[in-house]
């Protein structure tokens, strides 16, 4: 380890200083609240599931989310608001995620003053609870603050130094598995560690054995309860939401995509996908602080090797399996690398541990480019705007359409549906996932228009809903060209409307496409 300086800070200080830092993370992450903007993606399935169980209706019947933690937590805070609307209950869940992302600093900051020393420990955990992308995650009302919060937890507990609190760090990852199912991984470093320190001794073994019990009973009981209202095990719900990736995850090829039922028949492409996404997404992360001192701690850290550094090692690893596996299968998000940030904190600490050594409590000036840096990182990258008009053009898609293109902003049509029925809840479909009345079909396999309308309008495809650039190029010219396509009749346009993505709907006479074919 580093030789780092006793801290000067004490201990009025530190809260002082911890409360701070919380208010900054919580004023800046207030700044970019997206009040009039519903959630959407992932969010929207957590809140549905969130309504029915805060209405009495326990484990909804005929509806299967594989993570289901966060509904549950969230549940009490929506049964206490009457009558509300539906942003209403929405801005609760995002707000609850909020401060469940702010209170991960303290785990992180433990973590870290435990290694170090105070001034370093908030330093470190600033790079933290400043990260762009833990901010924007924050404000979307989704699992991954609580999912970081606990697995944050756990690492803390396997670290301190009074072993009689390390049975803590299983019940925290059991916790963590009800949230997120992945969570199962991490007995693999917890136990490593274990085995690593060579604590043999009768006293710690039981405490091992403690720790595992306690996991296992936390998950069978969670288990139980589902089973007992939704015929269903916990286990099946994470095979079942496998088998769901598999029949719809799309893989990027630039070119078209290809169904990941074909991942074993594209071994190579699926491991292509994965180092290149990985490595992209591992930069993203780490924007804009963590980079710098990161790529400044790795001459610190690799001069002695550790116990200690060899289970920071194993943690990385383990916790970037199910990055690279979802990346493998194409998903591009930055949030499947969340769970490496604790460890790479911790991590930097041997870098700010390097300035600290040369400057002292001085380092705590560091926090104020982390905050400036970060506020205008996020400025630069978050656009609430888009988020907020692509709903105003769901709103105007459900008017007309009965079947549309899939295209970029399409995730808020699910969202106007609701909205639209509210308070009332969609139903629940054969595939036990929300069913709603608009049909989605994906143009990329599809070489020209012609062709895709052709192919779909049996199946329902009403309306195509196009931008100014799509995912898919012969979209492109309908919206510069419209005349060239007699039988696409423009129903809506947002150009009197909206300033920032323009959008045209058009219904598609199958009369005049027949006349056109033939």
């Amino acid at each position: 380890m580093l030789e780092i300086k006793k801290t000067s800070i004490s201990k009025k200080q530190e809260i002082i200083l911890i409360v701070l830092v919380s208010i900054a993370g919580l004023l800046i992450r207030l700044y970019f609240f997206p009040n009039n903007t519903p959630i959407a993606t992932d969010a929207i399935d957590y809140f549905a599931y969130t309504v029915a169980l805060s209405q009495g209706n326990i484990f909804p019947d005929g509806y299967v989310i594989n993570k289901f933690g966060w509904p549950i937590f969230l549940a009490p805070f929506f049964a206490l608001v009457d009558n509300p609307e539906m942003i209403d209950l929405m801005n609760i869940q995002r707000i609850i995620s909020i401060f469940i992302s702010i209170l991960t600093l303290i785990p992180i900051y433990y973590l870290i003053r435990y290694f170090f020393n105070k001034e370093i420990g908030l330093v470190a955990a600033s790079l933290f609870i400043f990260n762009p992308k833990i901010i924007e995650n924050s404000l979307l009302g989704i699992s991954d603050p609580l999912f970081v919060f606990f697995i944050s937890l756990s690492i803390m507990f396997i670290f301190v130094r009074n072993s009689k609190y390390h049975y803590i760090s299983y019940i925290m990852a059991s916790f963590a598995f009800i949230v997120r199912q992945e969570a199962i991984i991490i007995l693999i470093p917890l136990i490593s560690s274990f085995i690593i320190r060579k604590d043999f001794n009768l006293n710690k073994i039981i405490k091992l054995a403690i720790g595992l019990i306690s996991f296992f009973i936390i998950v069978v009981a969670a288990d139980f309860a589902l089973a007992s209202d939704m015929n269903m095990s916990i286990f099946d719900t994470v095979i079942y939401a496998a088998q769901i990736s598999e029949q719809e995850m799309v893989m990027d090829t630039n070119e078209q995509s290809v169904k990941t039922g074909n991942i074993t028949d594209n071994v190579g492409k699926f491991i292509k996908n994965g180092i290149l996404n990985y490595s992209k997404y591992l930069v993203w992360v780490l924007m804009p602080n963590l980079v710098w001192i990161a790529l400044f701690s790795i001459f610190v850290f690799k001069k002695r090797i550790s116990s200690n550094k060899i289970i920071f090692l194993i943690f990385f690893i383990i916790l970037s399996l199910t990055g690279f596996y979802a990346y493998g299968k194409g998903i591009q998000e930055v949030r499947y690398l969340f769970t490496l940030i604790p460890i790479v904190t911790l991590f930097c600490g041997y870098g700010v541990g390097q300035i600290y050594s040369k400057i002292g409590k001085k380092v705590l000036l560091l926090i104020i480019p982390i905050v400036i840096s970060s506020g205008f990182f996020i400025v630069i990258t978050y656009d609430d705007v888009n988020h907020r008009e692509s709903f105003e053009d769901a709103m105007n898609v459900i008017k007309f359409a009965k079947g549309i293109n899939n295209y970029d902003g399409g995730t808020f049509v699910k969202v106007a549906i609701m909205q639209e029925k509210w308070p009332e809840l969609l139903p629940y479909g054969e595939n036990r996932k929300i069913s709603f009345d608009v049909q989605k079909f994906a143009t990329e396999e599809h070489e020209n228009i012609e062709d895709f309308i052709f192919e779909n309008y049996k199946k329902g495809l009403t309306h195509l809903v196009i931008y100014q650039t799509n995912n898919t190029q012969y979209l492109d010219s309908i919206f510069t060209d419209e005349k060239k396509y007699p039988y696409l009749e423009k129903v809506y346009d947002s150009k009197s409307v909206q300033e920032h993505k323009r959008v045209k709907i058009f219904y598609i006479n199958y009369i005049e496409f027949e006349k056109n074919m033939i």
